[in-house]
């Protein structure tokens, strides 16, 4: 068993999730990542379109 020094106890790195991804194959891990970029870009695609439908020019009166 490895230890870990005392100054790197609490990294905040999820232990669980590293020892999950290395049990997967590259083709999984590959697969695993495109699906997080996917889901990002329709995250960020769906707060653009609710943001513009939101958006109201200040007018200058």
């Amino acid at each position: 068993m490895v230890e870990i020094p005392k100054n790197q106890e609490n990294s905040g790195v999820d232990k669980g999730l590293v020892a999950m991804f290395l049990k997967m194959t590259p083709e999984e891990r590959l697969k695993s990542n495109d699906n997080a970029v996917r889901t990002i870009l329709e995250l960020r695609n769906a707060y653009q379109q609710q943001k513009s439908k939101h958006y109201r020019p200040e007018r200058n009166t």
